[in-house]
């Protein structure tokens, strides 16, 4: 009686990998897997550097914002449309706005400006003296009290020293004439990076015209 061609089949020796098979199998397992990891952290990475420019472009944009929306109501009068001819306490030498050095001597460093906050059209003296100027030395925009002058003591820090550096905060002005009228221009320019990271780093500049100024060049 013959057996079934199965019954041989059985005896035959199961095939597999040798040691030096195994080895190169982990190997190229090895590597891919390094390959993936490398890219996971180059994601992480990736994705926290983002995270971090947008934080600080946030925090630029915001100091940024504030500043100019408050450099645009310089020189502005309550009572300017009752005037006539004027004259108009907002806009003479002492009140229109200025650029300045800091306190530290950088040039155009700090700008001083005032206008009508209650708009009852009376200059209330130092109460709407307002302005805004880099500290270099803390690293910090600062917001002008109680009518200090740029070079003086009587500032505040403005933006937060903890999470970002101030690099530079600079007023350039350029003479601009519209419709016949003369209108000052401001440019602002900020430039900072965050404290914990100071590679991560921006510049951003705005530019604001100046309407409400009564004084020529």
């Amino acid at each position: 009686m013959k057996r079934p061609h199965f019954f041989k089949a059985m005896k035959q020796p199961q095939a597999g990998f040798n040691l030096i098979e195994l080895m190169i199998a982990i190997l190229i397992g090895l590597i891919i897997l390094a390959a993936v990891v490398g890219l996971f952290v180059s994601m992480i990475k990736s994705d926290s550097d983002n995270l971090k420019a947008i934080r600080l472009n946030q925090e630029l944009r915001s100091t940024m914002s504030l500043i100019v929306r408050d450099i645009r109501r310089a020189g502005i009068d309550g009572s300017a449309a009752t005037r006539g001819t004027g004259p108009y306490p907002f806009s003479t030498t002492t009140t229109r706005l200025t650029i300045s050095p800091n306190a530290q001597t950088n040039a155009n460093a700090c700008v001083s400006f005032a206008y009508d906050q209650n708009k009852d059209g009376v200059d209330d003296g130092n109460a709407e003296r307002f302005g805004y100027r880099w500290d270099s030395v803390e690293g910090a925009v600062e917001v002008r009290q109680t009518g200090a002058a740029c070079d003086a003591t009587g500032w505040e820090n403005f933006t937060d020293e903890s999470l970002i550096d101030i690099l530079g905060l600079n007023f350039s002005e350029l003479a601009v004439v519209e419709g016949g009228m003369y209108i000052r221009q401001i440019t602002v320019t900020l430039r900072g990076r965050l404290r914990k990271d100071n590679t991560v780093s921006n510049t951003i500049a705005e530019t604001i015209k100046i309407r409400n100024e009564d004084t020529g060049p």
